[in-house]
C-alpha cells in the first residue's frame, strides 16, 4: 500500500470516528533492524511516540461511505467569530471556513459538555461539520484552549 492510500484511509477513518463521536490514534511500527549486537552492548529502545493524526490534519474533507454518502469537513484552527448560528474557523495555514451551529451542535471544553456561548474569539478548536446543500453544519466541536 502506497503511502498515499495509506494516509488517505487513515484520515477518513478518522474523521468518521471523530463524526461518531470516538477517538482516534494513529501509530507507527518501526523498521526492523538487521543489525544484531550483543546484550551487554544493547542500549534500552526507547518508545518513539507519535502524534494522533487527528493532531496533525489543519484541514480537509472526507465522504463516508454507507446507505447514504456523507461528506464531512474536518478542520483545526483559531476561532475568529462565533455566535449561537455560526463559527468562523482559520487554520495555521490561512485556511478559514464559517461553519453553521445548531441545537444538535455537540461542544466539548475543557473535556466537559458546554455550549457554543462557551467558545470565544482566539480559542483553538477541531470541528467536524457534515456538508449537504451547500452548507457545512457543526456535528461536534472540540475547544482545545488551554
Amino acid at each position: 500500500m502506497t503511502r498515499r492510500t495509506r494516509t488517505a484511509l487513515i484520515a477518513g477513518a478518522a474523521a468518521a470516528a471523530l463524526v461518531a463521536g470516538g477517538g482516534v490514534a494513529y501509530a507507527v511500527s518501526a523498521p526492523t533492524s538487521t543489525t544484531t549486537s550483543t546484550p551487554a552492548a544493547s542500549a534500552p529502545a526507547k518508545a518513539k511516540h507519535h502524534k494522533t493524526l487527528l493532531g496533525r490534519v489543519a484541514h480537509g474533507e472526507v465522504t463516508l461511505d454507507g446507505k447514504q454518502h456523507r461528506v464531512v469537513d474536518v478542520q483545526r484552527g483559531q476561532v475568529q467569530s462565533v455566535s449561537s448560528t455560526s463559527i468562523s474557523v482559520k487554520s495555521d495555514d490561512g485556511f478559514t471556513a464559517t461553519y453553521t451551529v445548531n441545537g444538535d451542535t455537540k461542544v466539548r471544553k475543557d473535556g466537559k459538555s458546554a455550549a457554543i456561548g462557551d467558545v470565544h474569539n482566539g480559542d483553538k478548536v477541531v470541528i467536524a461539520a457534515t456538508k449537504a446543500n451547500g452548507t457545512d453544519t457543526v456535528n461536534r466541536l472540540a475547544d482545545r484552549t488551554k
